[in-house]
């Protein structure tokens, strides 16, 4: 009898990647929850580490999922109570921006709307969100159900996770395994990067908000911080865009000088050193891959890979950077790409 050329040990893995492959492909439309629950969980490892001394590892899970999850409701609901009372303000702005410049270079920037829109402006931003929040989910029960399974995932990732990791990389060759923890930390001080820094530069421009606006003196100050801060959570365009917005908003009501303190006061107190100094110094700390390569890794990811290519295409960059830098090292070639400028 002639002898197998596949060993047993192969036939194992071979058995456990096709039912891997299987149930990837079967619960293909949940990988984006998956993935989020991923990187929320290697972002709250670190705090599920510090917090297991103090209490039994299944609490300490328990309660850094129950915390996020009452962090997102609490922000999201205290943002949409901000929005809601201020509609009536938020449509005479969009209004006068939209009437202000109507008939200039600008118009084509802006958005278009009918005469019976413009009329009753905040019934149509209104309308407007719940379209875009409907083309978001066709199923409402399938939307609560991601929820649901996001926060499963969570705990569990948040409680197994380290071993998880530890049993598939506990045999690898040495040479291997240092390549792997190489890679794995670096993806893991991205994804914390991404999530954690970007948070706390939209709050952080929150807080700056407040003290501008208020003195700019135009009132609705927490619906003003409140724009920045979400228009914060995207990357580098988000806050200048609101800013502009805003400074052509002030423009078309004729306040020139509210409009030059926005653009050489506003713009480098809520966004410039932020965007170019506070973001880029905390990221080199934690990632060894310049930040323009993060930036680069969410611009090409987002269009291509929707919401989830906020996390895949940063840890893509910087997995392939290491990569390279790994194979130099190896190699002799030229490497070190990550250097700051």
């Amino acid at each position: 009898m002639g002898t197998s050329l596949i060993s047993e040990d192969q036939k194992l893995w071979l058995l456990i990647g096709a039912v891997f492959v299987v149930a990837i492909i079967a619960f293909w439309p949940l990988m984006t929850v998956i993935v989020w629950a991923i990187a929320l969980a290697v972002a709250l490892i670190p705090l599920h580490q510090r917090l297991s001394r103090r209490v039994k590892p299944s609490l300490s899970a328990l309660f850094i999922t129950l915390g996020v999850l009452l962090a997102i409701m609490l922000f999201v609901s205290a943002a949409t109570i901000v929005i809601y009372n201020e509609i009536d303000y938020t449509g005479t702005l969009v209004s006068t921006l939209v009437k202000g410049f109507d008939n200039t270079g600008f118009a084509a920037f802006l958005p278009t709307f009918t005469t019976a829109q413009l009329s009753n402006m905040p019934q149509t931003l209104i309308q407007m969100l719940l379209d875009t929040l409907l083309s978001l989910t066709e199923n409402p029960a399938l939307l609560l159900l991601q929820v649901i399974i996001l926060f499963l995932s969570l705990f569990m990732l948040i409680y197994d996770g380290e071993q998880i990791w530890f049993s598939l990389t506990r045999n690898l060759s040495p040479k291997l395994s240092a390549a792997v923890e190489r890679m794995s930390k670096i993806a893991g001080n991205t994804i914390y990067s991404l999530i954690v820094i970007q948070i706390s530069a939209a709050f952080l421009s929150f807080l700056l908000a407040i003290p501008f606006f208020s003195l700019l003196g135009y009132g609705h100050v927490l619906l003003f911080a409140t724009m920045i801060g979400f228009a914060m959570l995207i990357p580098l365009i988000g806050a200048q865009l609101f800013l502009l917005m805003f400074t052509l908003y002030m423009l078309a009501l004729g306040d020139t000088r509210s409009a030059l303190i926005t653009m050489f006061i506003g713009y480098p107190l809520l966004s410039g050193w932020i965007d170019f100094y506070y973001r880029p110094v905390m990221m080199r700390q934690e990632v060894a891959v310049h930040p323009v390569f993060m930036i680069i890794g969410i611009f090409a990811g987002v269009p291509f890979m929707g919401i989830v290519g906020f996390i895949l295409g940063p840890v893509l960059i910087a997995l392939a950077v290491t990569g390279y830098e790994i194979y130099a090292e190896q190699t002799g070639a030229p490497g070190e790409i990550h250097e700051p400028l």
